[in-house]
């Protein structure tokens, strides 16, 4: 098979010489200068780092000398600082370099001294201080995990994985555990009879040494993987548990060591191996997809893990980091299809930085990497989330129909697609499928508890359902900074809503002081709708307002708030221009909602009459073409 990697020479860590490897207990305990029951209470209370190769009948277990080290000069170092006021005895660590002869020089046990405050100290480090682990076996592996009578385990329909801990000694070196974290994450989540956590709900415990069994109840698991990365020159090394949180203990542990080049491959067993630890169940074309394998450029992956970890932030300077990072992968690798989808995808963020001049050829490059990356793998998720984003665009008059098939092709592909839930729920709001947004929505947050797209998505869909208790309460439940503004101004809009005007009042003079600048213009239509039938005379200048604001920066919001205002001024012509250019600039359903009282002062008018008719006929149309065997929710 062309695509195919060549054999790795040497897959297993077992593979390694002996010196590297310790393969008993007491081997473990030699190494450590202690007794057997002392290095099981470490690995057992302090997460140390011993695996476990899994039988029929028995397990046996094995360390790595360079791990141990690691994990000492990590955790020990600081044990032995705590400890020496309690244990006068107990003489500073050294640390020596790992190799071949080299050992750890470990203090006494505090468990031995009976000391107090080794329970308490324990506790505090118990989830994230060992070397956690992440699995590579194969399908054939898994195979006979069920016939030995693995059968009797309880289906796993919820993981999450936790932040990989980078055990290079190398700070600089973050960006590979966390890129392999993310990747990981991915892979997961392609497979369907999984929920897999995703990447921005987990990053919140880096570091942070929280029980496995809070995360879990904070993220509504059933299991954690934990893990780490070692990545020397050009090897790459992860090794991996399944923690219950039931008990906060590892069922499951094993460790993979590939070359760089054939990490994907390595990625690959990772998930296949957790996968058949879960008992997850495959689809056909799921296990088609995990077939598909091919060597990749060691200097294009590491760009490629570069730019991720730029990528989640939220600065210009980052984001042309990015960028530059993925357009030098794609050029070493040119059949490197991960690498174009994310340059597509990084391209789509850099759209929130540039001028309405640059806007253009920013969004040809965009396409230009989405259809590359596609013609060399149809299978990426993450170009078909970047192609529907550049069709929800002013430039292409948000092609709801059009960007909703790019959105559901990428969850046919990864159904652990927070963002392509949160997408969808976003388009249905605005073609009035409310209940098919709650549902998306509700998956989103279900994968993402910190996604606050999906929580706005909600939140509309609640409030153009008339659920306004229920949108309120979303609204102000959303996190900053998404959105800040429009949120702001929702909130405001629906409390005038309730009929609660002073709340609304005090509301939007604090979104005023906070967004002086309200570029989009959803402050200005809030207070001109606010104050249209009290000061007529300011709610006309705050709607011209947003009328200087729309040439640079347009928004179906404000549009429709100016349109609100204009209505309840009597301004039937000027109302029904503001609801066109709502419905032109991606919002047409907006002026189909006939029981919104803002627009009951020109609800006779044969001007708003003739639009609303108009403007039903070419909503019912959108919907149809989006669902052809539904009705449209009301």
């Amino acid at each position: 098979m062309p695509n195919e990697p060549p054999p790795p020479s040497s897959a297993r860590i077992g593979d390694e010489e002996p010196s590297d490897r310790l393969d008993s207990w007491k081997d473990i305990a030699a190494y450590l200068k202690r007794d057997v029951s002392t290095v099981q209470r470490w690995e057992k209370r302090e997460r140390m780092p011993v695996h476990r190769h899994v039988h029929d009948r028995l397990g046996t277990v094995y360390g790595f000398r360079p791990e141990l080290d690691a994990w000492w000069r990590g955790r020990g170092s600081g044990l032995a600082q705590q400890q020496a006021a309690a244990v006068e005895t107990t003489a500073t660590p050294t640390t020596v370099e790992s190799g071949e002869d080299s050992q750890p020089h470990v203090p006494p046990d505090p468990g031995d001294h009976a000391n107090p405050g080794y329970v308490r100290w324990a506790r505090r480090w118990l989830v994230l201080a060992g070397l956690g682990a992440v699995v590579l076996v194969t399908i054939a592996y898994v195979s006979r995990f069920e016939r030995a009578g693995d059968r009797t385990k309880p289906e796993i329909g919820s993981l999450a994985v936790l932040p990989l801990d980078n055990l290079s000694d190398d700070p600089t070196q973050e960006y590979v555990a966390d890129g392999m974290t993310e990747a990981l994450i991915t892979e997961l989540g392609k497979i369907g009879s999984l929920r897999v956590i995703a990447r921005t709900s987990v990053m919140k415990y880096k570091g942070t040494h929280t029980p496995p069994s809070k995360v879990a109840r904070e993220l509504g698991v059933q299991a954690l993987v934990a893990g780490s990365v070692l990545r020397s020159g050009d090897r790459v090394r992860i090794t991996a548990q399944l923690i219950d949180p039931d008990t906060d203990r590892p069922t499951w542990s094993d460790v993979y060591e590939r070359n760089l080049r054939d990490v994907l491959t390595l990625q690959r067993e990772v998930t296949v191996a957790i996968a058949g630890h879960v008992r997850a169940r495959l689809t056909a074309p799921e296990q088609a997809r995990l077939g598909k394998l091919r060597p990749v450029n060691p200097e294009a992956y590491e760009s490629v893990l570069r730019a991720r970890y730029l990528s989640v932030r939220t600065t210009d300077a980052d984001s042309q980091a990015a960028i530059a990072l993925l357009e030098h992968a794609v050029a070493l690798d040119p059949e490197f299809a991960p690498a174009y989808a994310e340059l597509a995808v990084a391209h789509v963020v850099r759209l929130t930085f540039v001028t309405p001049e640059e806007t253009g050829e920013l969004e040809q490059k965009a396409f230009a990497a989405a259809e590359k990356a596609l013609s060399l793998d149809p299978d990426l998720p993450e170009a078909y989330l970047a192609r529907g984003d550049l069709l929800w665009t002013h430039s292409h008059h948000f092609a709801h129909e059009r960007a909703a098939q790019e959105f559901r092709r990428a969850l046919s592909l990864n159904p652990n697609s927070d963002g392509a839930h949160r997408r969808l729920a976003r388009v249905y709001v605005h073609v009035g499928f409310f209940e098919e947004a709650l549902q998306h929505a509700s998956i989103a947050l279900a994968i993402n508890p910190s996604n606050a797209q999906a929580l706005n998505s909600r939140a509309q869909a609640f409030l153009w359902m008339g659920k306004d208790e229920e949108a309120l309460a979303t609204f102000l439940s959303i996190p900053g900074p998404v959105l800040p503004e429009l949120v702001e101004a929702n909130t405001v809009f629906t409390l005038l809503r309730l009929g609660r005007r002073e709340e609304a009042s005090l509301q939007l003079k604090a979104a005023l002081r906070k967004y002086p600048n309200d570029k989009g213009g959803n402050l200005a239509g809030i207070e001109a709708m606010r104050l249209a039938e009290s000061e007529p005379l300011k709610a006309a200048a705050l709607i011209e307002t947003v009328a200087r604001r729309k040439a640079v920066n347009p928004a179906h919001h404000a549009a429709y708030f100016a349109a609100s205002a204009s209505a309840r001024m009597g301004r039937a012509k000027e109302a029904v221009d503001w609801l066109r250019e709502a419905a032109e600039t991606g919002f047409p359903c907006y002026p189909l909602f006939a029981r919104d009282p803002n627009l009951d002062p020109i609800r006779s008018d044969p001007i708003f009459q003739g639009f609303m008719a108009d403007l039903q006929k070419r909503s019912a149309v959108l919907r149809k073409a989006m669902f052809p065997d539904r009705q449209s929710s009301r």
